[in-house]
């Protein structure tokens, strides 16, 4: 009888430290059985979105051949950052390297202590550059070639093929002193005019308006001429 009183005395003391126990493990910190709580979503004011361009990040320059009223040719390469140039009178030209920050672009002009800043401003297929010293120059998209591939024929290789054609065209006399001289026309044609200078005056033989690409187009009869053939 008195071992059953005793082992129901250790029974009930047992579990009366399993309650005390429970008790005391449910205020531990760390010990919570409950789910872990989810991270806060970002609110709206913390939200970052990739801004668009805008028009004054948008390429400047098509890379490409723009002919300028300036009396050159500007070649952009590929990659936004060179180029060269080439004069209509003869052909030469410089290379450059330039830079764009929004509408202003820096031009290092063949040698690196020759830059030149201007404004750009495009309308289609037309550039404005307004440069620093006060000049304007406008600039007219003409073909995607560039330096590499885009042929054409200077003033003076279009004034000597001319001067050819003419004289194999026609009879020139041996004694006459013939010339010829070309000008660039407000529509990109170029006129030459093969002539004889007679000290106080031009005593023109022809005309010929072609294009300076092909060297093709018309004499001052309206004729189809082909300078270079």
């Amino acid at each position: 009888m008195m071992r059953k009183r005793y082992i129901g005395g250790i029974a009930c003391l047992a579990a009366s430290f399993a309650v005390l126990l429970a008790a005391c493990s449910s205020t531990i910190p760390g010990t919570s059985s409950s789910a872990p709580a989810q991270t806060p979503a970002a609110s709206d004011d913390t939200t970052t979105e990739t801004p668009s361009a805008s028009p004054s990040e948008d390429t400047a320059f098509t890379p490409g051949t723009w002919l300028s009223d300036g009396g050159q040719y500007y070649f952009f390469d590929e990659g936004g950052t060179t180029g060269r140039t080439a004069s209509l009178e003869d052909g030469t030209g410089v290379g450059f390297a330039y830079s764009m920050a929004g509408t202003e672009a820096t031009f290092s002009m063949g040698a690196a202590d020759d830059t030149s800043s201007c404004t750009v401003s495009r309308d289609g297929e037309t550039v404005t550059l307004e440069w620093a010293d006060g000049t304007t120059e406008h600039l007219t998209y003409v073909s995607e070639q560039g330096s590499d591939t885009f042929q054409f024929y200077s003033d003076q290789e279009l004034a000597d093929l001319a001067l050819n054609f003419y004289k194999e065209s026609n009879d020139a006399q041996a004694d006459q002193n013939l010339v010829s001289a070309a000008q660039t026309n407000d529509d990109g044609s170029v006129s030459i005019q093969v002539y004889e200078n007679l000290g106080d005056h031009n005593s023109t033989a022809a005309w010929y308006t072609v294009d300076r690409a092909t060297a093709t187009g018309t004499d001052g009869s309206g004729n189809e001429v082909d300078l270079a053939g």
